[in-house]
């Protein structure tokens, strides 16, 4: 059976903003939680958000970062990411160079999104990442509305 979100995830009314993201289960810090954004020319703003990319919320306390890479991650929901590595290798067998992560601001026109936890987040608590609607990072890169 097709599910938009991964298992330990749902959508619910947020006191943020409209509907929000929240955990059903508790999540480590430095999980892996989902793809959110995949780029698509064809689309405004070049990319096509997942469920999972449609409903999280601004926070200046935020609880996830999204990282972004080229090759779609084929990590599942809880693996372990390390955040703080300045680039890092998917173990997928690539050797060019074409299967790196980087932080958003580092590569503005990444292929995918995908979304880790800062730090732990208790069951029911609501996922929120630092961005706003017309830049991300707030320092000025310039995408629109994702």
């Amino acid at each position: 059976m097709y599910r938009p979100l991964p298992d330990g995830l749902t959508i619910k009314n947020s006191a943020i903003e409209g509907l929000g993201l929240f955990s059903t289960v508790d999540i480590k810090k430095n999980s892996f939680i989902g793809v959110t954004h995949i780029r698509d020319e064809q689309f405004e703003n070049k990319y096509i958000r997942t469920p999972l990319g449609g409903f999280y919320n601004h926070s200046d306390d935020p609880t996830v970062i999204r990282m972004v890479t080229d090759v779609l991650p084929k990590l599942k929901f809880g693996d372990k990411v390390d955040i703080n590595a300045e680039v890092k290798k998917f173990d997928n067998g690539g050797s060019k160079g074409e299967n790196l992560f980087y932080s958003l601001h580092e590569k503005s026109d990444a292929k995918y999104f995908f979304m880790v936890a800062l730090k732990d987040i208790k069951a029911g608590s609501e996922l929120t990442a630092n961005y706003n609607l017309y830049t991300y990072p707030k320092t000025g890169v310039g995408i629109q509305m994702i």
